[in-house]
């Protein structure tokens, strides 16, 4: 009788040691079938996104923006500026240069400012409108390649965002935007202006964004250039920007 249950044991054993073990399933990264490793679900959302964003080519080959849709701006320079940190930039004039730290309390245009600047966009734009001892406007050229840039990018818009106590004094760096059918107030990613004294009528108009920290005297320079009667520069002051690194 030992013998018949010491034999029974001995085929249980066995049998449950071939039956498989199923295990509840878990939320774990998906595996790549293509490169072989694991990814998370944030970075599938990059990619997906990715292949919305795509840059656009000009007739001449030249390299625009990439395509964002008004609806994903905040979506897209979230993410663009958790990769490009940077707050300082420079601008070069032939007549000097001026040196901008921009807020980081001021994210999206942050984010946007720089992302302009790497891409090139302000390095084929003049300075467009100076009213000697109130502001010194550049950025919206209507050149063509400058133009072509804008539109690849759907010459997309930035919503209002004030700072406070942060006020339009000598030296702050704001967006431009239109004045006419403009109820809620959009700014335009691509026209900024400094100014160079206190502009309290500005304030709660246009967003600050950052301020000059080097070079004011050059502002100052531009801001005399003669204008004809719309505040146009009778001379061409090409800009470059560079971003700065920490």
């Amino acid at each position: 009788m030992k013998s018949l249950y010491c034999i029974c044991l001995i085929i249980f054993f066995y049998s449950c040691k071939d039956t498989p073990v199923t295990l509840n399933e878990v939320d774990t990264p998906s595996k790549e079938s293509n490169a072989g490793k694991w990814i998370t679900k944030e970075e599938k959302e990059e990619r997906r996104l990715e292949k919305i964003y795509t840059r656009a080519v000009s007739a001449k080959g030249d390299t625009l923006l990439h395509y964002i849709p008004q609806d994903s701006v905040p979506l897209f320079f979230k993410r663009y500026g958790k990769k490009n940190p940077e707050t300082r930039v420079l601008l070069s004039t032939k007549y000097g240069d001026v040196t901008f730290e921009l807020f980081k309390e001021n994210e999206l245009y942050r984010s946007s400012f720089i992302y302009l600047i790497k891409n090139g966009y302000f390095n084929q734009t003049v300075f467009h409108r100076v009213v000697d001892d109130f502001i010194v406007q550049g950025g919206n050229s209507d050149d063509s390649y400058p133009s072509l840039m804008r539109n690849s990018s759907g010459n997309y818009q930035l919503p209002p965002h004030f700072l406070d106590n942060v006020k339009h004094e000598r030296g702050t760096l704001s967006m431009a935007k239109s004045w006419d059918n403009n109820p809620d107030n959009w700014h335009n990613a691509f026209d900024f202006f400094i100014t160079l004294k206190k502009a309290e009528h500005l304030d709660g108009e246009h967003t600050i964004f950052g301020r000059v920290v080097d070079g004011m005297e050059v502002l100052e320079r531009i801001s005399q250039i003669p204008t004809d009667s719309r505040d146009w520069p009778e001379e061409d002051v090409y800009m470059t920007f560079k971003v700065l690194k920490e």
